[in-house]
Parts: C-alpha cells; structure tokens; sequence
C-alpha cells in the first residue's frame, strides 16, 4: 500500500528567542512566522541544496505518493532516482524535524539514502560554522568512502 510516512531526524530548529521575556503565545507564534530566518533553517536548507545538486535533483516544497497525490511540505529534494520526492517537515511548536516520503515499490533504501544525505551534510555544515567561530581554519580531508566526511580543525 503505498501512503506518504513521517520519519523521525534528530535534527531541530531552535526557537530564536529576542533579549525580551515573551509569553508562551508570542514565542509560538514568532517562532512559526520566523522560522525561515533561523540560521539552523539556513543550513538545513543549504543541506538539501547539496543534496539536490549531487543526485542530479532540484528543491520543491511537496512530496508525492506513487499514485500522484501532493503533499506540500516546508522543503523537499526530489532526484533523478526518487522523483516522488523526500520531503522536509518542521514543528512550528517543537522545531522538530521530520521526513516524509512514499518509499512503496522497492524505494525505501534511496529514500533513507537521501536523508541520511541530508542530515550529514547539516552536520558537517554546523560543525564547520562552529569551528570557524571558535578560529579553526576548517580543511575537508578526501575520504576513503563516499557516505563519510573528514573535517580537520587547524589553528
């Protein structure tokens, strides 16, 4: 049966709180029309650029089940291997990450593939941008296998 899932990341979306004490109602509801602003949004976003661009993909903001139907999303990645799309869904209250894809007809390994893809590159991002801060002059080492990355921190 083919449906669209919802699959967990460990990826989230801090709420950019100002120097001003809110209210819970304020913090929600700045927290869901700003979300976009955010940088962890910026490098996740970033994330599936790259992803896109190495599996021959493009971005679009819906996914679709092996019957056609749309679900609209905050981002999604669709490549020239899954064209139904992984897409990116965020919990304006939580700032929870989640996927979504149909992996039905055999699609689920290039489905995991992709956000496997996608939630190494937000890290490998972030660790960078933190480096960077702390003064480390950041080199990317070549590695052995394709699916690892090797960042070296010089001072």
């Amino acid at each position: 049966m083919s449906r669209i899932g919802w699959y967990k990341s460990r990826i989230r979306i801090a709420n950019v709180s100002t120097a001003y004490p809110k209210t819970r109602q304020q913090t929600m509801r700045s927290h869901a029309s700003n979300i976009e602003a955010n940088p962890a949004f910026q490098i996740l976003k970033r994330s599936v650029e790259i992803v896109a661009k190495e599996n021959h993909g493009s971005l679009t903001n819906f996914v679709v089940d092996q019957y056609g139907s749309k679900k609209k999303c905050r981002l999604a990645v669709k490549t020239a291997k899954f064209k139904r799309g992984v897409g990116i869904s965020i919990d304006s209250k939580t700032g929870k990450v989640n996927f979504l894809y149909d992996s039905y007809g055999g699609y689920d390994e290039t489905a995991k593939r992709i956000t496997e893809q996608v939630t190494q590159n937000y890290v490998a991002i972030s660790l960078i941008r933190v480096m960077k801060s702390m003064g480390y002059n950041v080199v990317e080492q070549k590695s052995k296998s394709p699916s690892s990355v090797i960042l070296e921190g010089q001072l």
